[in-house]
Protein backbone atom coordinates (compact mmCIF):
# COMPACT_ATOMS: atom_id res chain seq x y z
CA UNK A 1 0.00 0.00 0.00
CA UNK A 2 1.37 3.49 -0.94
CA UNK A 3 1.77 6.20 1.73
CA UNK A 4 0.57 9.77 0.43
CA UNK A 5 2.14 12.33 1.17
CA UNK A 6 0.51 16.04 -0.03
CA UNK A 7 2.68 19.38 -0.26
CA UNK A 8 6.20 17.99 0.36
CA UNK A 9 8.13 21.07 0.46
CA UNK A 10 11.85 21.93 0.60
CA UNK A 11 13.63 24.69 1.39
CA UNK A 12 16.47 25.62 -0.90
CA UNK A 13 18.71 28.82 -0.19
CA UNK A 14 19.80 29.59 -3.58
CA UNK A 15 22.41 31.98 -4.46
CA UNK A 16 22.33 33.57 -8.18
CA UNK A 17 25.42 35.93 -8.08
CA UNK A 18 28.33 35.31 -6.35
CA UNK A 19 27.96 36.81 -2.84
CA UNK A 20 24.19 38.02 -3.39
CA UNK A 21 22.19 35.49 -1.85
CA UNK A 22 18.88 36.10 -2.42
CA UNK A 23 15.91 34.48 0.13
CA UNK A 24 15.00 31.09 0.73
CA UNK A 25 12.22 29.33 -1.45
CA UNK A 26 9.21 26.69 -1.19
CA UNK A 27 10.01 23.58 -3.71
CA UNK A 28 6.39 21.96 -4.23
CA UNK A 29 5.61 18.50 -5.51
CA UNK A 30 2.08 18.32 -4.87
CA UNK A 31 1.94 14.51 -4.93
CA UNK A 32 4.46 11.75 -3.19
CA UNK A 33 3.70 8.59 -3.83
CA UNK A 34 5.82 6.11 -1.78
CA UNK A 35 6.13 2.15 -2.11
CA UNK A 36 7.31 -0.26 0.40
CA UNK A 37 9.31 -2.92 -0.91
CA UNK A 38 7.04 -6.50 -0.44
CA UNK A 39 9.56 -8.43 -2.13
CA UNK A 40 13.56 -7.97 -0.90
CA UNK A 41 14.66 -9.81 -3.76
CA UNK A 42 13.15 -7.52 -5.92
CA UNK A 43 15.63 -6.22 -8.70
CA UNK A 44 16.04 -2.36 -9.54
CA UNK A 45 14.29 -2.91 -12.79
CA UNK A 46 11.20 -5.12 -11.31
CA UNK A 47 10.88 -2.11 -8.78
CA UNK A 48 10.90 0.35 -11.74
CA UNK A 49 8.82 -1.22 -13.80
CA UNK A 50 6.30 -1.22 -11.05
CA UNK A 51 6.63 2.26 -9.99
CA UNK A 52 6.12 2.83 -13.77
CA UNK A 53 2.85 1.12 -14.32
CA UNK A 54 1.86 3.22 -10.46
CA UNK A 55 2.67 6.07 -12.58
CA UNK A 56 1.13 5.17 -16.00
CA UNK A 57 -2.15 4.67 -14.05
CA UNK A 58 -2.38 7.77 -12.07
CA UNK A 59 -1.37 9.86 -15.50
CA UNK A 60 -4.24 7.83 -17.06
CA UNK A 61 -6.97 9.76 -14.34
CA UNK A 62 -5.50 13.35 -15.70
CA UNK A 63 -5.80 15.05 -19.19
CA UNK A 64 -2.43 15.54 -20.89
CA UNK A 65 -0.62 13.90 -18.70
CA UNK A 66 3.07 12.57 -19.28
CA UNK A 67 5.26 9.85 -17.16
CA UNK A 68 8.90 10.00 -16.89
CA UNK A 69 11.68 8.04 -15.59
CA UNK A 70 13.72 9.94 -13.11
CA UNK A 71 17.64 9.31 -13.41
CA UNK A 72 20.02 11.63 -11.12
CA UNK A 73 20.66 13.00 -7.87
CA UNK A 74 20.19 16.55 -8.26
CA UNK A 75 16.71 17.07 -6.59
CA UNK A 76 17.13 14.18 -3.57
CA UNK A 77 15.63 14.48 -1.18
CA UNK A 78 12.27 15.51 -2.72
CA UNK A 79 12.93 12.85 -5.73
CA UNK A 80 14.83 10.46 -5.35
CA UNK A 81 16.81 8.71 -8.52
CA UNK A 82 15.01 6.82 -9.94
CA UNK A 83 11.84 7.96 -9.27
CA UNK A 84 8.71 8.11 -11.84
CA UNK A 85 7.27 11.60 -12.27
CA UNK A 86 4.01 12.55 -14.13
CA UNK A 87 4.13 16.18 -15.31
CA UNK A 88 1.07 18.31 -16.72
CA UNK A 89 0.76 21.32 -18.65
CA UNK A 90 0.68 24.36 -17.32
CA UNK A 91 0.68 27.09 -19.25
CA UNK A 92 3.68 28.98 -19.48
CA UNK A 93 3.03 32.38 -18.58
CA UNK A 94 1.09 30.76 -15.09
CA UNK A 95 4.50 29.06 -13.99
CA UNK A 96 5.23 30.26 -10.54
CA UNK A 97 8.54 30.13 -8.52
CA UNK A 98 9.21 26.59 -5.97
CA UNK A 99 7.18 24.34 -9.33
CA UNK A 100 9.31 21.49 -10.27
CA UNK A 101 9.42 21.51 -13.90
CA UNK A 102 10.65 19.27 -16.83
CA UNK A 103 12.63 20.87 -19.83
CA UNK A 104 14.84 20.31 -22.71
CA UNK A 105 18.18 20.86 -21.36
CA UNK A 106 21.35 21.36 -23.61
CA UNK A 107 21.71 18.62 -25.97
CA UNK A 108 17.76 17.59 -25.32
CA UNK A 109 18.61 15.95 -22.27
CA UNK A 110 15.53 16.16 -20.12
CA UNK A 111 15.60 17.94 -16.73
CA UNK A 112 13.23 18.41 -14.19
CA UNK A 113 14.52 20.84 -11.77
CA UNK A 114 12.71 23.81 -9.67
CA UNK A 115 11.83 27.25 -10.84
CA UNK A 116 13.63 29.77 -8.96
CA UNK A 117 13.84 32.86 -10.97
CA UNK A 118 12.22 34.52 -13.95
CA UNK A 119 14.48 36.73 -15.95
CA UNK A 120 13.66 37.86 -19.59
CA UNK A 121 15.35 34.93 -20.88
CA UNK A 122 13.38 32.74 -19.37
CA UNK A 123 13.31 30.72 -16.15
CA UNK A 124 16.60 29.71 -14.17
CA UNK A 125 16.17 26.27 -12.85
CA UNK A 126 18.25 24.09 -10.18
CA UNK A 127 18.29 21.23 -8.37
CA UNK A 128 17.72 20.97 -4.75
CA UNK A 129 20.78 18.82 -4.06
CA UNK A 130 23.08 21.23 -6.34
CA UNK A 131 23.77 23.54 -3.56
CA UNK A 132 23.77 26.93 -5.57
CA UNK A 133 24.69 26.02 -8.98
CA UNK A 134 21.95 27.27 -11.14
CA UNK A 135 21.13 25.02 -14.71
CA UNK A 136 22.34 27.40 -17.89
CA UNK A 137 19.52 26.31 -19.78
CA UNK A 138 17.13 28.67 -19.00
CA UNK A 139 13.28 27.47 -19.26
CA UNK A 140 11.43 29.12 -22.59
CA UNK A 141 8.15 28.59 -23.81
CA UNK A 142 10.06 26.02 -26.70
CA UNK A 143 11.94 23.54 -24.20
CA UNK A 144 9.37 23.87 -21.39
CA UNK A 145 7.21 20.27 -21.42
CA UNK A 146 5.27 20.44 -18.12
CA UNK A 147 5.01 20.70 -14.69
CA UNK A 148 5.88 18.23 -12.15
CA UNK A 149 2.39 17.00 -10.15
CA UNK A 150 3.43 13.89 -9.01
CA UNK A 151 6.14 11.12 -7.95
CA UNK A 152 6.16 7.38 -7.22
CA UNK A 153 9.19 6.62 -5.40
CA UNK A 154 10.11 3.07 -3.79
CA UNK A 155 11.89 2.55 -0.31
Amino acid sequence: MPRRRSALLWVLAWTLFSGCASPSITVTVPEVYTFDIADPAATRQQIGLALGRQADAFAATRPDAQTWRGMGLSMEPLIPPEAWVVTEPVAFAQLQIGQVVLFRGRGGRLVAHALVKSTRQGWITMGVNNRQVTDSTRVNAINYIGVVTAAFVAR
